[in-house]
């Protein structure tokens, strides 16, 4: 496999990149927040702590080396799988895990790996994880960037095809009742082929019921719902404009009913009746229910529904601007409310100026939150959430207004090693975009609305590009991988962890210091 054409594959993986869009059991009444980090973990006996601000990785440790230690605090490694590394979400159910990768549109190489597609973790010794399968079908070849999601309902794996950013057209789903071993349902004659079944796609994500696989596209709010109650055959029920200009993650509520829609440019959450669709009406209309929004520049992620003392709220995380976590109340969905914001320390606007020397030659993100989960939906103590560059932080919510940080793993840097890490989307033209997530920094730049574009980010990007292409001809762009991003949704097993993150790949943890579970 040449490495000159490789070098020359990833940046036409650029352009194509760029061109695509370079506890409590009464409920909390309302906080203040945004000028205040949460509170900071206490470390206890074998953890290798952070050596500056909560969350970052300073550029002395990135020139140092001490960042290919990565950082810890009350959660240990138990096992892990690295791989080829993995893309945007990468999730994991019962004894397995399922590591995305970024796709043959960004690599065409990568379809002539030994193992092309979705790797198959069998972790039921999380000692020692091993891969058990690859998945073929054209949307896990193509990248299915952040719609790769489970039914646990129904034991489905679905996801559409995506590539750079926005695709169209396929919807791939598996049986994974044998969780190590997917069988595609809805492939033609025992081939990996199948007919068109969705219009566009970046993010999605299943109805409770698992009868409805819902697909957005980013792209001026496209929606897409397509019916699963036969995986074999999915149709499209619905398909219209929610959420413009750009909508992002999608949640529901218990009954399929109310979906609840991210959006981006400005940051915030649609919520929507979805109940024509769910009940199957032969003309189906999404309604708008109510709306937030937090920031003009941001982009929300998702917003994962949950309540505390009977009383509903929404917890999400923002993928730019260092927003962080939001915390919503959506007693009354006309008007949900902000009544928390959960932000590291790095994330503060004090900060801008560090995260900017930081970050420079790692990527297109920042010190940035992902997707975050629960350790129960119902009066949840534990919230666990991915971060770019920040690695895996677990906070304390029993009392939502006053969460708290209990744990953080940010594993090792994979500096030098993304010839290896075909399948991250990190490694493979990621690292190579100029830092764009973090724009609303500071006075030094161009004014936007109510926000700022810190124009020192872009400046960076330039004044590294020469280095960045004189690598063109030895191998993938990959930029510095001097931090990890760890996009893809944790989860809770036992007294562990497991978790994706792009260059490190799967990996289980375990909690220590007697931290979780939360009494």
């Amino acid at each position: 496999m040449s490495k000159t054409y490789r070098g020359f594959a990833a940046l036409a993986g650029l352009a194509l990149f760029c061109l695509a869009g370079c506890g409590s059991s009464s409920a909390p009444a309302v906080s203040s927040s945004g000028t205040d980090a949460v509170a900071t973990a206490q470390c206890g006996a074998g953890s290798l702590p952070e050596t500056a601000l909560q969350g970052e990785v300073p550029l002395a440790d990135r020139q140092s080396g001490r960042n290919l230690q990565g950082y810890r605090c009350n959660l240990e490694m138990v096992g892990q799988y690295q791989g080829t590394g993995a893309s945007v979400v990468s999730p994991s159910t019962g004894t397995c895990a399922y590591m995305s990768t970024g796709g043959t549109l960004l690599d065409p190489l990568q379809i002539l790996e030994p193992s092309p597609g979705v790797l198959v973790v069998d972790a039921s010794n999380p000692a020692q994880p091993v891969q058990s399968a690859n998945l073929t079908g054209p949307s896990m070849l193509i990248g299915t960037w952040e719609s790769l999601k489970v039914s646990e309902t129904r034991k489905l794996l679905g996801g559409v095809a995506v590539g750079p950013l926005v695709g169209g057209v396929f919807f791939d789903v598996y049986d994974i009742t044998d969780c190590a071993h997917p069988v595609q349902t809805n492939a033609i004659a025992g081939t990996s082929l199948e007919l068109p079944d969705n219009v566009l796609g970046h993010e999605g994500n299943w109805s409770p019921d698992g009868m409805t696989y819902w697909a957005t596209g980013t792209a001026a709010g496209s929606i897409t719902a397509i019916d699963v109650s036969n995986p074999k055959s999915p149709k499209i029920v619905f398909t219209g404009l929610e959420g413009f200009p750009a909508n992002h993650g999608v949640e529901l509520s218990a009954d399929g009913n109310t979906l609840y829609l991210a959006t981006c440019l400005p940051g915030g959450v649609q919520v929507l009746d979805v109940s024509d669709i769910q009940s199957r009406k032969a003309a189906p209309s999404i309604r708008q229910v109510g709306s937030v929004t937090w920031n003009a520049l941001s982009c929300a992620q998702h917003a994962l529904p949950v309540s505390w003392g009977g009383k509903p709220y929404l917890i999400a995380p923002d993928e730019f601007d260092s927003e962080g976590i939001h915390i919503i109340d959506i007693s009354d969905p006309t008007q949900p409310k902000i009544v928390n914001q959960i932000q590291l320390q790095i994330q503060l606007l004090k900060n801008a100026a560090l995260r900017t020397a930081d970050t420079v030659g790692d990527g297109a993100f920042g010190y940035e939150s992902h997707y975050c989960t629960v350790d129960t939906t119902t009066d949840p103590k534990a919230l666990a959430c991915g971060y770019f560059q920040s690695g895996i932080r677990v906070f304390n919510i029993a009392n939502p207004l006053q969460p708290r940080e209990i744990a953080y793993f940010n594993p090792p840097a994979q500096t030098g090693k993304g010839l290896s890490l075909q399948h991250s989307l990190h490694a493979w033209i990621g690292g190579l975009l100029p830092p764009i997530s973090d724009l609303y920094t500071s006075t030094s730049g161009v004014s936007v609305g109510t926000g700022t574009i810190d124009l020192r980010y872009i400046g960076g990007f330039v004044a590294d590009l020469p280095a960045l292409l004189a690598n063109a001809g030895t191998g993938p762009v990959s930029g510095n991988l001097s931090a990890d991003w760890c996009s893809s949704p944790p989860r809770f097993v036992g007294n562990q962890l497991w978790v994706t993150c792009m260059d490190n790949g799967f990996m289980a943890l375990r909690f220590t210091n007697g931290v979780y579970p939360i009494q």
